[in-house]
């Protein structure tokens, strides 16, 4: 027997070949078979080795482990723009700290020269009037010089970092700081002494450099929020209500 003979001898047997359409119906009654199955009672989402279904465990895993990654770019960017903004501004302090020692070097160099000329008038007495005028003219210079410090030192004092002492006292095994200081990003982790034993109260304790000013903040204690109950309290727009945490300037 020929080749085309078996050939055609095998298409005579299975029949006609399937045209795209026939597939298609196929297609059509395979899919309504899965939907039937999965609708039927008792069954059970999770059962593994069912061909064509996925496995819902590792769906909703693969959802949650991808909401956590976002949510921890997102807090990793937003602490990323927050110390980009901060090494802006602490390098403008720094270039205005740079400029008002120049200009204080600048009127140290006159007043000198004052002094010497006064000291001179004063010693050889040439004309009284006009070392009297001179002593006047450097008391006064020197007056503006030393409130031009004071008030520099009281604007540095602002950007200065002032450790507070903060506390939490309960039972718990994680508490942190959170606050608008650092836009409820990381927050600050306050420490305990080691106690092995659960149910334990504990004090957590940390000191934490904030910048002088007015701050919103609550602890977050094992995941959940909890406020100081010796601390004041304000609502904010939303009418959430927040401890006030007050950071006066350095004494320098």
């Amino acid at each position: 027997m020929t080749a085309e003979a078996r050939s055609a001898g095998s298409t005579s047997t299975s029949g006609r070949s399937m045209s795209a359409k026939d597939k298609l119906a196929m297609l059509d009654k395979a899919k309504e078979k899965r939907l039937e199955a999965l609708t039927q009672d008792g069954y059970n989402p999770y059962k593994t080795g069912a061909p064509g279904i996925v496995d819902v465990r590792l769906y909703h895993a693969a959802v949650e482990s991808q909401k956590r990654m976002s949510t921890k770019l997102s807090e990793a960017n937003a602490q990323m723009t927050l110390m980009e903004r901060r090494m802006e501004e602490t390098t403008k302090d720094l270039q205005d700290a740079a400029a008002f020692l120049k200009k204080v070097a600048m009127e140290f160099g006159t007043t000198s020269r004052l002094v010497e000329s006064t000291a001179a008038a004063v010693r050889f007495g040439v004309d009284k009037e006009d070392a009297v005028n001179k002593l006047v003219k450097l008391c006064e210079r020197l007056e503006a010089l030393e409130k031009t410090v004071q008030d520099q030192r009281a604007a540095f004092a602002k950007r200065v970092p002032k450790k507070i002492p903060v506390a939490w006292v309960g039972v718990a095994s994680e508490v942190k700081l959170m606050g608008d200081f650092d836009n409820w990003t990381r927050g600050f982790e306050l420490s305990a002494a080691n106690i092995d034993s659960d149910g334990v109260i504990k004090t957590f304790e940390a000191e934490v450099p904030l910048l002088p000013g007015r701050y919103r903040a609550k602890f977050l204690v094992d995941g959940g929020w909890r406020l100081a109950s010796d601390w004041p309290t304000e609502n904010d727009e939303l009418g959430e209500t927040n401890n006030i945490l007050v950071v006066q300037p350095m004494a320098l």
